[in-house]
């Protein structure tokens, strides 16, 4: 059997090197290994609708941190409304702080 003869050291290797990079990024990318995860855990309180509440309300309560507008569009992806009025008895998932 013939072997192989290496003419340039320096070539041989980076080429190993970016071998190697390249087959464990592959490798991540195909099994998930190094996905990120968000270390913040999103905490809900659930919150019965009464007479006279609105969304604008409940938001301004609940999230007072932010601005009420992206509040209310929050709670409303959250909880799947179709539209901004509530029904007395309604229970709504509310993002807390």
């Amino acid at each position: 059997m013939r072997g192989y003869t290496i003419t340039s050291k320096p070539r041989f290797i980076a080429f190993v090197s970016i071998s190697i990079i390249l087959f464990t990024l592959i490798f991540n990318f195909l099994f998930g290994i190094s996905t990120a995860q968000s270390e913040t855990v999103q905490r809900y309180v659930q919150v019965g609708v009464f007479s006279g509440d609105t969304l604008w309300s409940i938001a301004q309560e609940y999230m007072p941190d932010m601005d009420t507008r992206v509040a209310v569009d929050i709670i409303i992806d959250i909880n799947d409304l179709e539209s901004a009025n509530l029904i007395p008895g309604m229970i709504l998932q509310v993002p807390v702080e």
